[in-house]
C-alpha cells in the first residue's frame, strides 16, 4: 500500500478492507478473515495465524502499485524563470520542476505579481522522469513570487523571489560627440559620435542621417560599430554643406535628444590639397621651343582661383590654363632659353606645396660631356643587398637618351632604378651576390667616358666567426687568452678588421693573420668581467652578425656579506646575506647551506646580478654556507657560521595519551611527553585539574635530554584540563581539554520505579535506570512473562534511562537489568501483573457474523473468545428484520476453555443484528450487522438468456439482474471467453430500482462465451448460459486489385471472413466514373470481387460483414491514365549544384488525387537516386532534389509505376564554385596600365561566363573576355583602370558569382600621393640632425612605398627609418651625414610620385670656422680689428656676423668668393666684444667668440690734472680731477697725500667715466702738503704737487 502513511487511523475497518483486498488481488492471499475480525483485538489467534501464514510464500503479481510515497522535500526546481535576476517583462520565463521518480503527488504552481495579482502559470504534463515543464509571462516590473507546492507542501526554496526587469529602456542611452553636438563639422569630413546603451536593456541601435536636400545618407557614407558591451562609435560623411538631422533609435525608439540637428560648414580653400603632375613641373629634360604641359588637381582643395607664373632666364613666360570643369586644369608653356625655369602655382593667392617648381630645359646631345660618379661605379666599396647609387651628369650634353646596363659576375642583367636629378640622372642598383660587376652607361647610343665600369661587390653577411663563447656559448675567464677564426671565402673580395671592446670603453684592435686565402685568425685576452664585444668589418662594412658578445667571468670578484654570514646568529631568527656578482660577470649563482638541520633558504636575484638570500636556522651549531658561481665554488666558500640557541615556548612539543581529548578512564594511570629541545632554555610547569576544579597530582620525570614524561591518574570521570607552561608561557595548544570516562562497574547501576514489582495487564509499566557512574558498557533490559512484552528504553538529558513496557496478560513478569552481561544489584525484579475486565478484548468471529453471504435457512454459527478479557458473564441475542429477537444457542467450544460456540437460524431475508455482551458491555464490533439473502429469488434477462441473440466483439453486452426479492447482498457477474479465460462484468445498481442491477461486459473474441452470476456469493437461477459473438474485424481483404491499375483493366479483390464467424458480406462502391464490380461467394467463408474501372481516379469500396464495417473500409483503389499527367517547373535552367531542382506534376486527371508520382534521377557520373517527393495539394506532386555535381542529369517521373510522357527529362546543372580564377598580376595595378587574369570554367559544367569591372562610384570599365585557344572553358580577361582605388570585378558563371569573386584589385595612382615635411625643404636642413617627411597615399590606392636618399656630392646612400602609423601614412626619418646636396626618390607601387625626386640642400654650421688676430689676441681701441670666417665645408646657407660690446663698433664684411669672408670692425671703447656668427640660422661652434679690445700702452705724460687748489682748506674736503682718457693703460692710478705734520685724514678716488677720476682728500692741520699722482707707476706731469693748507684757501690750478 504505497500511501499507507496518508491513511486515517480512525477508519480502521476501511483501511483493513483496502489492505486485505490489495493482498488478495496482487499477492493471491484470500480473505479468510473479515476486515472487522482483523481489527478486533479479540480475534481468534489461530484464524489470524492461518491468514498471516500465507504471506511468506506469496508472490507479487506484475503491475502491483509499488510507487513510493510522495515527498515534497525530494523535489527541486530550477531554470531562468526562478532566478533572482534576468527575467524580462512580457517575455516567457521558463523553469522545470523535478519530482522523485515513481511518486504520485499533486503539483501546484502559482505566481504573484508585485501588486498581489495572480499571473497564469503554464504547467506541462508530467514526464516519465518525474519532471514538469513550466512557464509564465510577467506583465509588470518588480519582485514576483513563484510558489511551488507538492502535495500541498512547499518544495525546498519555495516561494522563489524573482526580479522582473524591463526589456529595453531607451531613456538610459546617451549620445555625444561632434556628429550629434554639431561642433566644427565640415563637408566631406567624417563627423564622429559615441553612444552608450548601458542599462538600456535589450535592443538594437540604429541610426540615419538626412542631408539639407532631404536625402538620407547611404550605407557607404555612414558607419556604426560596437566597441564593447554597451558602447558604440559611429560616423557619417556629409557630402554637402547645410543642416543635417541625425536620428538615433534604440529598440526602434528615440534615445534622449534624438533627432539631433547639426550644421555642416562648406570646405574652405586649402592650397595644401592642390597637386600638380606633368613634365612642365617635373622634368629636367625639357627642350627649348617645345611645349611643356602639366596638370593641376584641386578636387579636395575647396573653392578657389588658380594662378600660374613661369619664369626663365629671359623673364616671365606665358602659360595657358584650361579649366576642365572637374576640379582639374590643363596647363602648358614653351621654354625660351636653356637652363632652370621656375613654375609658381597659387590657389586663392596662396602658394601650393613645393611651389615654385624648378625644371630645366636642355641643349643638343653630346655624350662626351657626360660624367658618371658615385659608389655604383667605384672599383670598391659596395656590398650586396645595399643600394649602389651613382649619378650621371648630362650637363651640356643635350636631351639625348641615357641607357644603363648592369651585369653581375655571371653575366646576367641586374635590375636598376633611374631617376632624374639636376644636370643628369640618378641610377641605383642592388647587387645580390658578391663579385665583379660591369656597369655600362651610354648616352644617345655612345659610351660615356670610362664606360663600362668594373665594380667590386662584397657580402659581409657571408663572413663566419667561430671560437670560444661564440660557437659553444661558454663564458670566458679573465686573464685567459682566446683565439678566433674568421672564414670569408664566401664573402667576396675585401679586407678584414677585428677589434674587441668592453662596455663603453674604446675598441682595442686585434692583429689579424691570414692562415690561408679567405681564412683569418686573431686573439686577445679579456681583462675584466662582463660583456665583451667582438667587432668585425669586412670590405669596410660591419659584419651583419656582429658585434658578437661573449660573457667574461671573474669568480674572484664575487662578494658575500650580510648578517647571515657573520657571528652572532641565534636559532629561530632570519639570517639574511647578499651574494654580489656585479663585478664578477653574468653567470648562475647557486647557494647551499648545510648544518645541524637543513634550514629553509629563500633567494631572490636583482637585475644588477645581486642575489639576496635569507635562511632560518632551526638548531644551534655550525652551519656551512656554500656559494657557487658558474658551477664552481667562489674563493673562501664554504663560509662557516656559528648559530646559538634561543628560548621559544612556541617550539615546545606536547604529545601522548594524557593530552588526547578522549580515551582516558577513571582510576587508570596515564602519561604525556614534553619535548623542549627546540625551545631553548626555560623551566617546565605542568598541572592537571579535574571536575569541579579538583586537583590531580602530576609527576614530571626529566629525561636529562630536554624531554620530560609526565604521569597522572584521574580519579573521577568527567572533563579535565592539562596545562603545560615553558619559561612562564603556555606551550602550543595548552591548556588541553581531556574527557575521562568512568571505569566499568555494574554495581554502580541504580534501578528504581513503582512498576518494578506490580502492574495491570494492558496498562503501561514504567521504571528508571541510572548507569552514568558505571563506566563504559552495554546496558540490557529483558522482560520475561506469560507473553512477550516489548520494552522501549529512552535516554534522558541527564544520562539516565526510562523504560516502558505493557504486559499483555496477567501473571508474573521478571525484569532483568544487566550491565556488560552482569546483573545489576537486586536484578531480576519480579512484577505481579493482574488482569482487568475489558469487553473490548472479547472477540467474536465465524460465518454467522459475515456482513453478507448468510442465506435463509442456513445456520448462523460463530465463536466467541474471552481470553484476556477478565472475568464476566457472556450474553448473546439476535435482532431479526421483524420486530422480534431470534433465539441463539450457545455452548462451550471444544477449541479451548475461553471459546464459546453460538448458533442462530435466519428464516427470512433482511438485515439481522447480532448482539454479544460481556459483563454487560458490548464486545468489540458488537452489535454485528448480517445481511441474510435468498439467491433463488434473483432473475437475469439479456442476450443468450433463453434466446440466440449474438454479441459483437468489442461492443458492450448488457444484462439486467432483478434481486428485489432476494434480500441484501452483493451482485457479481462473469464470463469465460472461447479460450477459457475469465472476463469480468461491470455491475451497477439501477437508480431508484430497489435491487435491480445493470451487468455488462465487452467480448474480446469471436466464439461462444459462458456467462455466470452470483448474489451474496451464491449462484442465481438461469446461470450459466452460452452467448455467441461475431467479430467483423477478423475479416481480411487482399488481392492485386487493391493496388490499383490502368483504366479498362480487370482488378481482382479477395475477402476472407473465416475467422470472423458467420455473416453476410455487403459491398458499396464510389468513384470518378462508371465501373463494374461483381461479388462471388466461395461458400467457405471467402469471397472474390471482380472490379473493372473505366475512368482514372480513386475508387472507394465500403465493405460490411454481419452488418458492420470490416477493417480497412473504405478501400481506396487508385486507377491511372498517365497520358493526362502534366509536368511543370523544368524550364528554369540554368540549374546549380547544391540548389534544389523542383518539378510540379499535375495528376488530377491522371490518377487518384492523393497519389504522388515516383521519381528517379541519374547523375552525370552514372549514379542514380530517388529524389524527395511531396504532395502540397491533392492532385499535385512536388519532386525535389539537390544536384551534387555539374553536368547532364536524367529525371524520370512515373505514376503508379508507369513512366510519364517525355521521360526522362534532361537537366543541365553547373557549379560556379568549381570555376578557378588565376589572380596572378592582380596583387596591384596602376592607373593606365593593362591588367590581365584568366578564368577556368572547365570543371564547372555547362554555363556562360560574364565578367565586368567597376571602379569607385560604380563606373564601369571596358573589359575583354577572350577564350583561350585549345583550352576549352579557359578565358583571358583584360582591362585598364583609370583611377586609384579598388576595382571590383564581378565574375559570374551562369549568372552566379564564382569563388574569390567579386575580385577586388587595388589600383595605385602614384600621382595622387602627397609627400611633405621638413625633410623635403630645399633649404634649412642640418647635417647630423634627424629630419623627416611624410608620405600620404590615402588617395593613391594601394601599393608599396619605396624610398631612396642619396648624398649627391659623395654619391653615398643615406640610411632611413620608415614607420606606418596607419595604412595610408608613412613617416620617414633620416639623418644627413654631411653638408651638401641630397636627392630623395619616393616611389609608390614602383612609380615615382609627383615632384620626385626631391632635391634638398643640407648645411653644417659645425663646419664653419673663424680665425684671425681679432679673435686670437687683443685689439686696440679705435683701430681696425680683423678676422676671417671659412664656410667652405658647411654647404649652402646664409652667413650672419654680429659684433657687440661696450661701444657700437663699425663692422665691414667682405666676401672673398671662395666661401670665406673677411671681417673688419673698429671699437670705440675698450672691453670684451661678443662676435656672434650664425650660419643658416644657427650659431657656429664657439660662437659667440670673445674679441678683446684694449687701450694703447700707458703714457703718463698724457695725463691731465685739473682743479687742483694750491691752498686747500684745512679740515674741509678738497677736490681735483685726474683725466687719463688720452694716456692709454687700463686704469692703474696711484694718489698719495702727505700733510706737513700729520698724514691726510681721508682720501677718496672715484672713476667718473672715460678714464677720468674725481679725487677728494682732507687734512686736519694747516701747513705744506705733498700730493703724488702716478699712472701705471709713472708720475704724471707736475707730480708730485706741493700745496699749502690754510684756513682761507686759494685758487685752483690745472696741470
Amino acid at each position: 500500500m504505497p500511501d499507507w502513511n496518508e491513511l486515517d487511523p480512525a477508519n480502521a475497518v476501511e483501511n483493513a478492507t483496502r489492505a486485505m483486498k490489495l493482498a488478495e488481488d496482487w499477492l493471491g492471499v484470500p480473505m479468510v478473515l473479515a476486515p472487522g475480525d482483523m481489527c478486533n483485538p479479540h480475534v481468534d489467534e489461530l484464524s489470524m495465524m492461518t491468514y498471516l501464514s500465507q504471506f511468506p510464500e506469496a508472490k507479487l503479481k506484475p503491475g502491483a502499485p509499488l510507487n513510493r510515497p510522495t515527498d515534497a522535500l525530494g523535489c527541486s526546481a530550477r531554470g531562468p524563470g526562478l532566478e533572482p535576476t534576468g527575467v524580462k517583462q512580457t517575455r516567457d520565463a521558463p523553469f522545470t520542476v523535478f519530482t522523485p521518480r515513481g511518486s504520485n503527488g499533486k503539483l501546484a504552481v502559482s505566481c504573484t505579481a508585485p501588486d498581489g495579482s495572480d499571473i497564469p502559470v503554464k504547467v506541462g504534463e508530467r514526464a516519465a522522469d518525474g519532471t514538469y515543464t513550466c512557464s509564465y509571462v510577467p506583465q509588470e516590473l518588480g519582485d514576483h513570487n513563484v510558489t511551488i507546492l507538492y502535495n500541498k507542501m512547499d518544495i525546498p526554496r519555495s516561494p522563489f523571489r524573482v526580479g522582473v526587469e524591463p526589456i529595453s529602456d531607451p531613456s538610459r542611452c546617451r549620445a555625444w560627440g561632434p556628429g550629434v553636438d554639431g561642433g566644427g563639422l565640415v563637408e566631406k569630413k567624417p563627423a564622429k559620435f559615441n553612444v552608450e546603451t548601458g542599462g538600456a536593456g535589450e535592443g538594437t541601435l540604429t541610426y540615419r542621417v538626412t542631408g539639407p536636400d532631404g536625402t538620407e545618407l547611404g550605407p557607404d557614407e555612414t558607419r556604426l560599430a560596437q566597441d564593447k558591451e554597451g558602447q558604440y562609435s559611429g560616423s557619417y560623411l556629409p557630402n554637402q554643406a547645410g543642416p543635417h538631422v541625425v536620428t538615433l533609435l534604440w529598440a526602434d525608439q528615440h534615445i534622449p535628444g534624438s533627432s539631433f540637428e547639426v550644421n555642416v560648414a562648406p570646405t574652405p580653400p586649402d592650397s595644401k590639397k592642390v597637386t600638380v603632375a606633368g613634365p612642365g613641373v617635373e622634368s629636367n629634360d625639357l627642350v627649348v621651343g617645345q611645349p611643356a604641359p602639366f596638370k593641376v588637381f584641386t578636387e579636395d582643395a575647396g573653392r578657389g582661383e588658380l594662378d600660374i607664373n613661369v619664369r626663365g632666364r629671359g623673364g616671365d613666360i606665358e602659360c595657358e590654363i584650361i579649366d576642365n570643369g572637374d576640379s582639374t586644369f590643363d596647363c602648358q608653356y614653351v621654354p625660351e632659353d636653356d637652363g632652370d625655369l621656375f613654375v609658381k602655382v597659387r590657389w586663392s593667392q596662396v602658394m601650393i606645396p613645393k611651389s615654385p617648381f624648378r625644371v630645366s630645359a636642355q641643349p643638343p646631345v653630346d655624350a662626351s660631356k657626360c660624367e658618371a660618379t658615385g659608389p655604383g661605379v667605384e672599383p670598391r666599396g659596395l656590398r650586396v643587398s645595399q643600394a649602389a647609387p651613382f649619378k650621371v651628369s648630362t650637363k651640356g650634353a643635350g636631351p639625348g637618351k641615357l641607357d644603363v646596363d648592369v651585369r653581375n659576375p655571371q653575366g646576367n642583367k641586374v635590375p636598376f632604378d633611374t631617376h632624374t636629378i639636376r644636370d643628369g640622372s640618378g641610377v641605383s642598383y642592388t647587387p645580390v651576390s658578391p663579385g665583379q660587376y660591369k656597369v655600362a652607361v651610354t648616352f644617345d647610343g655612345d659610351h660615356i667616358p670610362n664606360s663600362p665600369f668594373d665594380v667590386g661587390v662584397t657580402d659581409p653577411s657571408q663572413v663566419r666567426l667561430s671560437g670560444p663563447g661564440v660557437t659553444d656559448g661558454q663564458p670566458l675567464k679573465v686573464g685567459e687568452p682566446v683565439r678566433y677564426e674568421v672564414d670569408t671565402t664566401e664573402a667576396g673580395p675585401g679586407d678584414l678588421d677585428a677589434s674587441h671592446q668592453w662596455g663603453n670603453k674604446a675598441e682595442q684592435p686585434c692583429e689579424v693573420d691570414e692562415k690561408k686565402p679567405g681564412v683569418y685568425a686573431f686573439e686577445f685576452t679579456p681583462e675584466r668581467a662582463g660583456a665583451e664585444k667582438i667587432n668585425l668589418t669586412y670590405g669596410g662594412f660591419p659584419v651583419p652578425t656582429g658585434p658578437q658578445t661573449v660573457n667574461v667571468l671573474d669568480p674572484s670578484k664575487v662578494k658575500v656579506h650580510g648578517r647571515g654570514v657573520e657571528p652572532g646568529l641565534i636559532t629561530g631568527q632570519p639570517a639574511p646575506f647578499m651574494v654580489d656578482c656585479r663585478e664578477a660577470g653574468d653567470a648562475p649563482i647557486a647557494v647551499r647551506i648545510e648544518g645541524p638541520a637543513e634550514p629553509k633558504l629563500d633567494t631572490t636575484t636583482d637585475r644588477d646580478r645581486c642575489q639576496r638570500c635569507i635562511y632560518y636556522p632551526k638548531e644551534p651549531g655550525t652551519y656551512e654556507v656554500h656559494v657557487n658561481f658558474a658551477d664552481e665554488p667562489i674563493p673562501n666558500s664554504p663560509i662557516m657560521v656559528e648559530v646559538a640557541p634561543c628560548t621559544d615556548p612556541g617550539r615546545v612539543v606536547v604529545s601522548g595519551p594524557g593530552v588526547e581529548p578522549t580515551g582516558l578512564v577513571s582510576s587508570q594511570p596515564t602519561y604525556f611527553d614534553v619535548d623542549t629541545r627546540m625551545a631553548g632554555e626555560g623551566d617546565l610547569d605542568v598541572s592537571v585539574t579535574g571536575p569541579e576544579r579538583s586537583h590531580v597530582n602530576v609527576n614530571a620525570v626529566d629525561n636529562q635530554d630536554n624531554t620530560f614524561r609526565c604521569h597522572y591518574e584521574p580519579k573521577l570521570g568527567g572533563d579535565h584540563t592539562v596545562v603545560v607552561k615553558f619559561a612562564g608561557q603556555q606551550a602550543p595548544k595548552s591548556p588541553f581539554a581531556v574527557k575521562v570516562k568512568w571505569a566499568t562497574d555494574p554495581a554502580k547501576v541504580r534501578v528504581w520505579g513503582d512498576d518494578l514489582d506490580s502492574g495491570v495487564a494492558g496498562i503501561e509499566s514504567v521504571f528508571h535506570i541510572d548507569d552514568t557512574e558505571a563506566g563504559d558498557g552495554n546496558l540490557d533490559v529483558i522482560i520475561e512473562g506469560p507473553q512477550e512484552a516489548p520494552m522501549k528504553m529512552e535516554t534522558n538529558p541527564d544520562g539516565t534511562k526510562t523504560c516502558r513496557y505493557t504486559p499483555p496478560v496477567e501473571g508474573d513478569y521478571l525484569v532483568h537489568v544487566k550491565f556488560n552481561d552482569t546483573e545489576v544489584p537486586d536484578s531480576p525484579f519480579k512484577a505481579d501483573v493482574d488482569a482487568a475486565t475489558d469487553a473490548n478484548r472479547v472477540r467474536a468471529y465465524g460465518p454467522g457474523l459475515r456482513p453478507e453471504g448468510v442465506r435463509v435457512g442456513d445456520h448462523g454459527s460463530f465463536k466467541i473468545d474471552t481470553q484476556g478479557a477478565g472475568r464476566g458473564n457472556l450474553d448473546v441475542k439476535v435482532d431479526t428484520p421483524k420486530p422480534r429477537t431470534s433465539k441463539v444457542q450457545t455452548a462451550p467450544s471444544s477449541d479451548g476453555p475461553h471459546i464459546t460456540d453460538a448458533n442462530y437460524n435466519p428464516t427470512a431475508v433482511g438485515t439481522y443484528k447480532v448482539n454479544v455482551l460481556y459483563a454487560g458491555d458490548h464486545i468489540y464490533d458488537s452489535p454485528f450487522t448480517v445481511a441474510v439473502n435468498d439467491p433463488t429469488k434473483c432473475k437475469i434477462t439479456g442476450p443468450g438468456v433463453n434466446n440466440k441473440e449474438l454479441a459483437r466483439v468489442g461492443k458492450p453486452v448488457v444484462y439486467q439482474l432483478d434481486a428485489t426479492q432476494a434480500g441484501p447482498g452483493t451482485v457479481k457477474a462473469a464470463a469465460k471467453n472461447p479460450n477459457g479465460a475469465q472476463v469480468n462484468f461491470d455491475v451497477e445498481p439501477i437508480p431508484n430500482s430497489n435491487g435491480k442491477y445493470k451487468c455488462s461486459f465487452v467480448p474480446d473474441d469471436a466464439g461462444t462465451y459462458t456467462v455466470t452470476a452470483t448474489h451474496a456469493g451464491h449462484a442465481i437461477p438461469q446461470v450459466p448460459f452460452a452467448l455467441g459473438s461475431v467479430d467483423p474485424t477478423k475479416v481480411k481483404v487482399g488481392g492485386e486489385g487493391l493496388d490499383g491499375g490502368r483504366i479498362d483493366e480487370l482488378l481482382p479483390i479477395d475477402v476472407d471472413a473465416r475467422e470472423a464467424g458467420p455473416g453476410a458480406l455487403n459491398l458499396g462502391l464510389e468513384g470518378p466514373g462508371a465501373a463494374e464490380a461483381d461479388v462471388d461467394d466461395n461458400k467457405d467463408g471467402t469471397f472474390r470481387i471482380n472490379f473493372k474501372p473505366s475512368t482514372a481516379g480513386e475508387y472507394r469500396f465500403n465493405m460490411k460483414f454481419a452488418g458492420e464495417e470490416v477493417p480497412g473500409t473504405p478501400f481506396c483503389i487508385p486507377v491511372r491514365n498517365v497520358k493526362n499527367a502534366k509536368v511543370s517547373g523544368l524550364d528554369k535552367a540554368p540549374y546549380f549544384v547544391g540548389e534544389e531542382i523542383c518539378a510540379t506534376v499535375d495528376t488530377r486527371k491522371a490518377g487518384p488525387p492523393d497519389t504522388p508520382v515516383s521519381a528517379r534521377v541519374q547523375s552525370p557520373s552514372g549514379g542514380d537516386f530517388e529524389p524527395e517527393v511531396e504532395m502540397p495539394a491533392k492532385g499535385y506532386s512536388k519532386v525535389r532534389f539537390v544536384p551534387e555535381e555539374p553536368g547532364l542529369y536524367d529525371l524520370n517521373l512515373a505514376l503508379l509505376g508507369e513512366d510519364l510522357d517525355n521521360m526522362p527529362a534532361k537537366l543541365e546543372v553547373c557549379d560556379p564554385s568549381r570555376c578557378q580564377i588565376n589572380t596572378g598580376g592582380l596583387e596591384c595595378a596602376c592607373v593606365g596600365e593593362p591588367v590581365y587574369f584568366t578564368v577556368d570554367t572547365g570543371d564547372a559544367g555547362p554555363g556562360e561566363l560574364d565578367v565586368a569591372a567597376k571602379e569607385a562610384g560604380n563606373k564601369k570599365l571596358p573589359i575583354s573576355v577572350i577564350p583561350v585557344a585549345d583550352e576549352p572553358g579557359r578565358y583571358e580577361v583584360e582591362f585598364v583602370p583609370t583611377k586609384a582605388g579598388d576595382v571590383e570585378i564581378p565574375v559570374l558563371f551562369s549568372g552566379r558569382s564564382v569563388p574569390d569573386a567579386p575580385l577586388v584589385v587595388p589600383v595605385a595612382d602614384p600621382s595622387k600621393c602627397t609627400v611633405q615635411g621638413p625633410g623635403l625643404e630645399p633649404r634649412g636642413l642640418k647635417a647630423d640632425r634627424q629630419t623627416y617627411f611624410d608620405v600620404d597615399t590615402a588617395k593613391a590606392g594601394v601599393g608599396d612605398v619605396d624610398i631612396s636618399i642619396v648624398n649627391m656630392d659623395s654619391m653615398q646612400a643615406v640610411d632611413f627609418d620608415i614607420t606606418t602609423p596607419n595604412k595610408a601614412s608613412h613617416h620617414v626619418e633620416y639623418t644627413p651625414d654631411a653638408a651638401g646636396h641630397y636627392e630623395i626618390n619616393v616611389r609608390f607601387a614602383g612609380k615615382l610620385v609627383a615632384d620626385s625626386p626631391y632635391s634638398v640642400s643640407v648645411s653644417d654650421p659645425s663646419r664653419v670656422t673663424a680665425y684671425g688676430p681679432a679673435l686670437e689676441g687683443d685689439s686696440i681701441v679705435k683701430e681696425p680689428a680683423h678676422f676671417t670666417v671659412d664656410k667652405s665645408e658647411a654647404g649652402e646657407g646664409e652667413l650672419q656676423i654680429d659684433v657687440t660690446g661696450p661701444g657700437a663698433p663699425e663692422v665691414e664684411i667682405k666676401d672673398n668668393g671662395d666661401d670665406t669672408v673677411d671681417v673688419t670692425f673698429v671699437a670705440s671703447q675698450p672691453g670684451a666684444y661678443d662676435v656672434k656668427i650664425t650660419f643658416d640660422d644657427e650659431e657656429v661652434p664657439k660662437s659667440p667668440y670673445t674679441a678683446s679690445v684694449v687701450r694703447p700702452p700707458a703714457d703718463a705724460s698724457k695725463v691731465m690734472v685739473k682743479d687742483l687748489s694750491a691752498q686747500p682748506l684745512v679740515n674741509e674736503p678738497n677736490e681735483f680731477t685726474v683725466d687719463c682718457s688720452a694716456a692709454g693703460g687700463n686704469g692703474f692710478l696711484e694718489i698719495g697725500v702727505q700733510g706737513g705734520y700729520v698724514p691726510a685724514e681721508e682720501i677718496t678716488v672715484r672713476h667718473v667715466g672715460e678714464f677720468s677720476f674725481a679725487i677728494k682728500y682732507l687734512i686736519s692741520k694747516p701747513g705744506e702738503a705733498v700730493i703724488s699722482v702716478k699712472w701705471h707707476g709713472e708720475h704724471v706731469p707736475g707730480s708730485p704737487f706741493r700745496v699749502y693748507v690754510s684756513e682761507t684757501g686759494g685758487d685752483a690750478i690745472d696741470v
